[in-house]
């Protein structure tokens, strides 16, 4: 018996394979929030993602590379849960996981968890939108980190064709923009312009 595979639509006008049984809802919360929620009852794991419409083109002329250390900084600590650990260590002793990107147009922050963990680890993430901590402590490491980044992408070929197309780009749009940062254009630099 062949079982043959369509394209069909839920009702909230999501398009998914006639094989799929998960079931999804879309949802627009009342702070304006869109949520693609998928219910799989089967797996053991569970996860979750926010993507924030704020990348590096946003970033301030005089400040490259904001966007970056700011997904840097959610990590580490929020009011409800200041310690800077407390995300990390959550997830790792419930068979958990996460990272973020910084793109031109976005930042996107992930995570995967235990399934019977996800509501503590839900609140856990959330707490990096609504109250997270900015310590001097954590900057100073931060900045520090994005460097050593910036340095390590120094030695990707095509890291450097792809920073070279952006020089060579229209400086009016933010294509151009560095987006990574380093401890100069975060540190350094902005200092001097006395911004802090």
């Amino acid at each position: 018996m062949t079982t043959t595979q369509r394209v069909v639509q839920t009702p909230d006008g999501i398009d998914v394979s006639s094989l799929d049984e998960r079931q999804f809802k879309y949802l627009t919360l009342p702070n304006a929030l869109h949520a693609l929620v998928v219910s799989d009852p089967s797996t053991e794991t569970a996860s979750a993602a926010m993507d924030v419409r704020v990348g590096f083109h946003s970033d301030p002329e005089e400040l490259p590379g904001l966007a970056h250390f700011c997904e840097h900084m959610l990590f580490l600590g929020t009011e409800k849960y200041p310690d800077e650990n407390s995300y990390s260590v959550f997830l790792n002793a419930h068979g958990g996981s996460s990272n973020a990107f910084t793109s031109g147009r976005d930042t996107n922050f992930y995570f995967d968890v235990g399934a019977a963990h996800l509501h503590e680890a839900l609140d856990r993430f959330a707490q990096f939108f609504i109250a997270p901590l900015f310590t001097p402590s954590a900057t100073e490491r931060e900045m520090n980190a994005v460097d050593s980044e910036s340095t390590n992408y120094l030695q990707d070929d095509s890291w450097r064709i792809n920073q070279l197309e952006r020089g060579l780009g229209n400086h009016k749009h933010p294509y151009h923009k560095f987006g990574v940062g380093n401890k100069e254009t975060l540190g350094a630099t902005p200092e001097e312009k006395g911004i802090d």
